[in-house]
């Protein structure tokens, strides 16, 4: 089953010169077909991963799109994981 690793590289809001908690909503395509929504809280200065599995072709281009209350900055990438050990 293909997988896709989407990483949030970072999510925050600025508030005065103090970083708070954002949110953010992340929408992951294979192709032209939306294969996941992600809604992401929280506070992160430093790359947090997550892996969707889906059940499309592989070998299409991946992106991601997002809509967010701060600031962020998102990726996606197609990752082989292996069945025993889940890594990539």
């Amino acid at each position: 089953m293909p997988s896709i690793k989407l990483t949030v590289n970072y999510l925050y809001r600025q508030v005065g010169e103090t970083r708070k908690a954002s949110q953010a909503t992340a929408r992951v395509f294979v192709g032209d077909e939306i294969i996941a929504t992600e809604v992401i809280t929280g506070m992160t200065e430093s790359p947090v991963e997550k892996y969707l599995h889906h059940s499309g072709r592989e070998a299409q281009p991946v992106r991601v799109e997002w809509d967010c209350e701060g600031t962020t900055a998102m990726t996606v990438s197609e990752v082989d994981i292996c069945l025993c050990c889940h890594h990539d």
